[in-house]
């Protein structure tokens, strides 16, 4: 797969892992909903259905970072630097549009990933008891 394709292919797998994790984030807010309900029938099923798609978002993961390898040298750095970013990492240079979506795009996940992991610890709170 030449390096456009490659590019490509991990902006399309980022869009929908995307749209798996706004799935992730709605059914959180459903969770909260069985929970407050106390519904353990819905409760077990949403957890099931999160779970899935929770296993869809890391099979995407893996298939980018399959892909990545298989780029050449600067090009699989600055794309693995993107996908699978460092906490002290130096500021990337983005070459072209593509990469700026791709860029963008994964920071929108992690965005919302953050507003989950929000939700998830004041649920686990509540069913703790400490909130």
């Amino acid at each position: 797969m030449d390096s456009f394709t490659a590019t490509n292919k991990v902006l399309d797998n980022l869009k929908l892992k995307y749209r798996y994790v706004d799935n992730i984030m709605n059914l959180t807010k459903d969770l909260e909903q069985a929970i407050l309900s106390n519904d353990t029938v819905s409760l077990g099923a949403i957890l099931d259905m999160r779970g899935n798609v929770m296993e869809m978002v890391d099979k995407l993961d893996s298939e980018n970072r399959e892909i990545a390898s298989h780029l050449p040298s600067p090009l699989r750095e600055r794309i693995e630097s993107i996908i699978i970013p460092k906490k002290e990492a130096e500021p990337i240079t983005l070459d072209n549009p593509l990469e700026t979506n791709i860029y963008d795009t994964n920071k929108r996940i992690g965005a919302l990933l953050a507003k989950i992991i929000k939700l998830d610890t004041a649920l686990n709170q509540k069913v703790s008891g400490r909130k």
